[in-house]
């Protein structure tokens, strides 16, 4: 699976996964599924209500159109409020974010809204897939527009278990000063951490780190990162030793 790779201001590098192109095209058929059963549940309702037996069709088309406002602004309004994501993207937990890692403006969704008409109803797709396929960070036109991306939220497990990972006997305590946090700070630290990754959120990430080494009063020579993950450990190493 390709990747978008970052550095921060902080001199970190983060490593977004790519969405595959196949749970985005999973996603925008669970989207555009919800639409259709929204039309036709309008559509069904109006005709139960009596709407469409009016003389005046032109009312009653004007008033069905008028319910589907919200599916013709869907995709925006979802990613607007919902920072990224639909209800497809959710269910196969991937996220629009601006090709830096962050998250994207209002603006930037509305480009990838409107580049919609050329991505998906211009040749049946056929471009924005063509895109995807193409292009080094996996864009479909209105990404490229919009300067974004769309990447997948699953937790790396490799990087989520590096706290969890078993200690050796031989194991060198790095920062002795770690015998200062409790049980509940080392959960706290292990929570904290994930929510970071999770979220694609390195300033998580940064904020604890610094809180670490103000807490600890020590200067790691190491990225931040890295140097949570070594203070977990040695927390633990300490404690079961004692």
């Amino acid at each position: 699976m390709n990747t978008l790779s970052i550095n921060t201001p902080q001199n970190v590098r983060f490593d977004y996964k790519l969405a595959t192109l196949g749970a985005r095209m999973i996603a925008f058929a669970i989207d555009y599924f919800l639409i259709i059963c929204y039309s036709l549940f309008v559509y069904y309702l109006l005709q139960w209500m009596g709407v469409f037996k009016h003389s005046d069709f032109w009312l009653s088309y004007g008033i069905y159109m008028l319910l589907l406002l919200p599916c013709f602004f869907y995709f925006f309004l979802m990613e607007t409020f919902f920072q990224g994501q639909t209800v497809g993207k959710m269910l196969m937990k991937i996220k629009v974010v601006k090709i830096d890692g962050t998250r994207a403006t209002i603006y930037q969704y509305f480009i990838r809204w409107v580049c919609t008409i050329i991505d998906v109803f211009l040749c049946f797709g056929a471009l924005g897939i063509s895109s995807i396929i193409a292009t080094a960070k996996a864009q479909r036109i209105g990404d490229i527009a919009a300067d974004t991306a769309v990447i997948s939220t699953r937790t790396d497990t490799a990087l989520q278990e590096t706290l969890f990972e078993e200690i050796t006997r031989e194991y060198t305590v790095t920062f002795p000063q770690a015998i200062r946090l409790s049980d509940q700070d080392a959960n706290t630290i292990k929570e904290l951490y994930k929510k970071g990754y999770e979220r694609k959120d390195y300033n998580i990430i940064i904020a604890l780190s610094n809180k670490l080494v103000e807490l600890l009063e020590v200067k790691p020579q190491m990225p931040p990162e890295e140097f949570i993950d070594v203070v977990v450990k040695d927390y633990y190493y300490l404690y079961r030793n004692s």
